[in-house]
């Protein structure tokens, strides 16, 4: 069943083109995508993050509770601040990402929309005797972020003046009901809101009207791409270890103690082996080229494209996929049919593309 967004009825949420992204329905574009990819680098861009659900979590043991089964610190975090982890089961395989916000009376869990329910579901199985509650809470919130170099200003418009100095997943209640995280979830500098559902046209307004452009699925996706981002169901599923995302140092704490999975985390981390990883690719062409594409080196099998994305200045497309660790220092690797010239970009970090080419005056 699709879900439709909570912004539709805002006077200044006019998608040019709607894309179906995991059960969602999003705006693929409000205008020029390259404009939109600009103001998510250089300005502020307003951006429909419902693809994103809620899940929250009471009660007295909810910090040791979660600390218990995710790959990163919870117990030790202070209130107001965050954590990125995973949960992983007994084979130490990714079930699902999540961002951890702790909140002085309850943790929020911002997860991918389409995984809530098995989330919900995996987090219960271990629910003992411990005094916590968790229930997804999705339907009485709205998603929207803002990222881009101007993203402070927006945010100071909000009354988040400190945004700057915030911490990674670091969060600031917002009057009218709203929760603001700092997230830099496409690669720049940005914050998320958690709004009331009910004033969801309200909010985007408001961002709109502090200088925020709207920008769509197809900017924000070749943005977090090129920033080596991996997101739910695409670049991370059931089958992938933690170690392969690249993810280590932002999702893994090493001295936490004992959590589901930590075994072979542990082990992975140890004997410093790993049979694949997440790289950034840059693909010769723009057509369109649908994961998961096979990576081949002289007709052998490398490794898989997970995400891919035209960008905007230039004739390529933008791509993350897993790559054999044999595979990672060669050359002459192409995917697609007729084969198209694949690069290695890097396993981390920003690429070096050129922003989209700025119109001609007049």
């Amino acid at each position: 069943m699709q879900t439709e967004s909570a912004f539709q009825n805002a006077d200044a949420f006019r998608p040019a083109a709607w894309i179906e992204y995991r059960g969602v329905r999003l705006a693929a574009r409000f205008g020029d995508v390259a404009e939109e990819f600009r103001a998510a680098r250089e300005g502020a861009a307003l951006v429909d993050r419902s693809d994103r659900g809620v899940l929250a979590i009471t009660g007295n043991d909810r910090k040791a509770w979660v600390h218990n089964l995710v790959t990163n610190a919870v117990k030790t975090l202070d209130d107001r601040s965050g954590n990125y982890a995973f949960a992983c089961d007994v084979r130490g395989r990714i079930q699902f990402d999540m961002n951890i916000l702790v909140l002085p009376d309850r943790l929020l869990l911002d997860i991918d929309a389409a995984t809530c329910a098995s989330a919900a579901a995996h987090f219960e199985r271990y629910l003992i005797t411990e005094d916590a509650k968790i229930e997804d809470v999705s339907g009485f919130f709205a998603r929207l972020g803002c990222c881009g170099a101007r993203a402070d200003a927006v945010a100071a418009a909000l009354g988040a003046t400190n945004f700057s100095a915030m911490a990674q997943l670091g969060t600031l209640g917002v009057t009218g009901g709203a929760e603001l995280f700092r997230h830099d979830f496409a690669g720049t500098p940005g914050f998320e809101l958690i709004v009331p559902r009910t004033d969801a046209p309200a909010w985007w307004q408001r961002l709109a009207a502090a200088g925020a452009t709207p920008a769509g699925f197809a900017a924000i996706d070749a943005l977090r791409i090129e920033a080596g981002i991996p997101w739910p169901g695409r670049d991370i599923d059931d089958k992938t270890l933690p170690a392969e995302t690249q993810q280590i140092e932002r999702a893994i704490s090493f001295n936490k103690g004992c959590y589901l999975g930590q075994e072979v985390v542990e082990r992975m981390r140890s004997h410093g082996a790993l049979a694949r990883r997440l790289v950034r690719l840059r693909i010769a062409g723009r057509a369109e080229l649908a994961p998961p594409a096979t990576l081949l080196k002289a007709g052998a099998d490398v490794g898989r494209v997970t995400s891919a994305a035209p960008h905007p200045a230039t004739d390529e497309l933008l791509a993350l996929g897993y790559l054999k660790t044999s595979a990672r220092d060669t050359a002459d690797i192409t995917a697609g049919d007729p084969p198209r010239t694949v690069t290695i970009v890097a396993a981390a970090g920003r690429s070096e593309f050129p922003n989209p080419p700025r119109p001609a005056a007049g």
